[in-house]
């Protein structure tokens, strides 16, 4: 029977015990940046978005199913009710030592080492390898790939000093957080009749280079899967294009059409449908690209809806989506955004409380005080926040003693802090969090200034 004990007396091993490599983590991230090409840069074919192509290539990837495989494709696209993988102890216990086993044969594999030598314990966590299996239905081989990809995808979008880490928002710079507050392109708390999550991604009118929409996609995928039961069941997509114009230029759309299907394969969060949407044939170029783009167990799981956007919902009714549960109006407005942005500053909020304080931030948080002077810092929501805690306080500080001033200010320095925020100071384009004791410099000087403005001693 699998022990929680076994498993922690087996991630304690020297990390050196599964290393097939004597390079440096610097000679293995040197090496590894060629495996790019793998992932993310393979070339464009000069067909790709060519709609007859795709379709025979389709049709081609059909013809050679069983028909149990046709079956499986049936019920997985049309939102068919299955049963999960039971999940006993000894297939666990089977499971993760069959994927460390894989691990340890599987070549090219340079991310992961770096990823061992820099951070076992990340590398080894139970709960992290149980996603990547979950979303192979326990097939070692194929989570071994996956846990590999993983790495790779994770050092070539965020380098090594993020590979051992959780990614959070604070990992993001100002054109991630933008697309992220766009709110397209992610996972609603909704699913489909068989249990899957929704992700949805709507046109928007700019274009943002590749290495952003992929940086801020592995972010939303990765904040997803830790629920265990969307681990197991994966998730179901639906993209709405309308319109007949394509923002960007073509060689902008086709780099990121042809990387982002690739970054699903890095992940352990497995698409079981895709559902492309669009009104107008303008598209028709851009969703064979697509197309040709998807693995090939994608490529048999997509569908294509045209019409108008409510005609394209409705179409994914006999898919078993319930359109409602589809954020967007017939005019292809996102009808959620404010509610989104909520959530996405509260998960920010709940990610602070989580994880250790970064030592660099290059998007101040909304609750965070900025240590500086002129408007752009007064404006600022964590800064107003600031005032009104000092403002809320100003008669109980000013009848303490000195001591108690101290213990005061540094009530409202916890206040912040609880609330997901922090005090940071510019450091070139990027914000670094202040000690306490500069904290504590801010808050004074607050107090004064009101003690100034009421004209008291």
């Amino acid at each position: 029977m699998w022990d929680d004990a076994l498993w922690d007396s087996y991630s304690s091993l020297n990390q050196e015990d599964f290393s097939d490599s004597d390079s440096t983590p610097d000679e293995d991230e040197d090496e590894s940046k060629s495996k790019r090409a793998e992932i993310f840069s393979r070339q464009v074919p000069p067909n790709a978005s060519d709609p007859e192509s795709a379709d025979s290539l389709i049709a081609s990837r059909m013809s050679k199913l069983s028909v149990a495989d046709r079956e499986k494709v049936y019920m997985d696209v049309h939102g068919i009710p299955d049963d999960c993988v039971e999940e006993t102890p000894e297939l666990i216990q089977n499971g993760l030592w069959g994927l460390q086993h894989e691990l340890d044969v599987l070549p090219d594999k340079q991310a992961y080492n770096i990823a061992e030598r820099l951070g076992p314990a990340y590398t080894r966590d139970r709960d992290f390898r149980l996603a990547f299996l979950r979303c192979e239905k326990f097939d070692c081989h194929k989570a071994a790939l996956r846990f590999i990809r993983h790495f790779q995808m994770k050092l070539d979008l965020f380098g090594q000093d993020k590979l051992v880490k959780d990614i959070t928002q604070d990992d993001l710079n100002m054109d991630d957080m933008e697309i992220l507050y766009i709110a397209n392109g992610r996972f609603l708390n909704s699913y489909d009749k068989r249990g899957r999550v929704i992700n949805v991604n709507v046109m928007v009118q700019k274009t943002y280079k590749t290495d952003t929409v992929l940086r801020k996609g592995f972010y939303n995928f990765m904040t997803t899967c830790r629920d265990v039961e969307i681990q197991r069941r994966g998730f179901v997509n639906v993209s709405i294009q309308f319109g007949d114009e394509i923002k960007g230029t073509s060689a902008d759309n086709a780099d990121l059409v042809w990387k982002l299907p690739k970054l699903n394969e890095g992940v352990p969060l497995c698409v079981s449908a895709i559902h492309l949407c669009y009104t107008t044939e303008a598209w028709l170029g851009m969703h064979a690209m697509i197309k040709t783009a998807l693995s090939k167990a994608n490529q048999v799981r997509c569908r294509v809806h045209t019409g108008t956007i409510p005609e394209c919902l409705e179409e994914l009714r006999g898919h078993g989506i319930d359109p409602s549960c589809i954020p967007v109006n017939a005019k292809g407005e996102i009808t959620d955004l404010v509610k989104e942005r909520q959530r996405i500053e509260q998960q920010r909020r709940q990610e602070r409380l989580k994880y250790p304080t970064p030592s660099t931030i290059a998007v101040p948080f909304c609750e965070d005080v900025l240590l500086g002077k002129g408007t752009p810092f007064q404006i600022h929501h964590g800064n107003k926040k600031l005032r009104l805690f000092v403002a809320d306080r100003f008669k109980k500080y000013e009848r303490a003693q000195k001591g108690a001033k101290k213990a005061i200010a540094y009530e409202i320095i916890d206040a912040v802090r609880s609330n997901g925020g922090l005090f940071l100071k510019q450091d070139g384009n990027r914000w670094v969090p202040a000690t306490d004791d500069v904290a504590l410099l801010k808050v004074s000087a607050l107090f004064r200034y009101l003690r100034l403005k009421s004209g008291t001693n």
